[in-house]
Formats: C-alpha cells, structure tokens, sequence
C-alpha cells in the first residue's frame, strides 16, 4: 500500500478522444485506513467516554463505507461525460458499450445544454442533419420544377 497517491490521473476517452481527468485510486489506501482509525477512536472516546471494543466495529463500519465511497467515485469517473462510453463495459460487451452511448445520446440530444458541450457525437447529429436538410431542399426543389412544368403545360382559354 502507498502512503499517498494521486488522486485524479489524465487521460483520454477511447470512444471520442476527448482528454479529460478521473479519479486514480481504486481502492483505500493506508491514509484512508489512519484516518478512519482516528475518527473511529474519535466517536468511541465522544459517544462512549472510554475506550471501548465496539469501537473496533465502528472502524470496521468505517472502513467498509470508505472503501465503497472510494470504489464508486472511482467506477463513476470511468464514464466518459461528453460520450457515454463506459470502458468497464466494452471489456465485456462491445455491443453492450455502443448501446449505451447510442443511449446516451438519445437521452441528451433533447438538452439544449448538451449541444453547447464539446461532443463529438454533436458533430456526428450536424452532419446528419446537414444532408437530411440537403434531401429536404432537393425534394423541394424537384417538386418546384414539377409543379413549373405541369403549369407551362396546360392550355390558357383566353377571353
């Protein structure tokens, strides 16, 4: 066990490869665990007055908590924020892990704020809305050009 460690470490997506920071520590290390006894010993002397075993399961209760704080602070920092893509996942499941970004964005493509980040499935959504526009235009157009037509087309009675 190291005395202390680095808490957040830099890194890159592997989905989007966006640059950002998660937390580092997995587990508690012995920092954790001297400060854990010091507030167990802390409480038993407050709430008891004395020493006392059942201080011993506090710092058991303590530890567990900790170690679960630790764990999912870590377990939640691996989830990429602007895609969605969950590394833990795509180890066991690529088709798993690419639902849950196509999940993600579904749920976020309606959130004004989400389109002001720097996603790169935003970009993928312009794109994809550029040439829907584009086919709109074009339908458009050729119905115009129809609609020129078939009026040149038809007889004027004149008075």
């Amino acid at each position: 066990m190291k005395l202390f460690s680095r808490l957040h470490e830099r890194c890159f997506c592997a989905f989007c490869k966006t640059p950002r920071r998660m937390y580092a520590k997995k587990h508690v290390d012995l920092t954790n665990v001297v400060a854990t006894s010091f507030l167990a010993t802390a409480v038993t002397y407050a709430y008891f007055g004395q020493p006392d075993p059942r201080g011993l399961v506090l710092f058991c209760l303590f530890i567990i908590a900790s170690e679960i704080f630790v764990y999912s602070r870590w377990r939640n920092s691996t989830v990429c924020k602007l895609c969605g893509f969950d590394p833990l996942i795509y180890k066991r499941s690529p088709a798993a892990a690419a639902a849950k970004v196509r999940e993600f964005f579904v749920k976020n493509s309606s959130d004004p704020r989400f389109h002001l980040t720097r996603s790169p499935l935003n970009e993928i959504q312009r794109l994809k809305r550029k040439g829907e526009r584009k086919q709109a235009d074009l339908k458009f157009m050729q119905a115009k050009m129809v609609a020129a037509r078939t009026s040149s087309l038809t007889p004027t009675k004149s008075p």
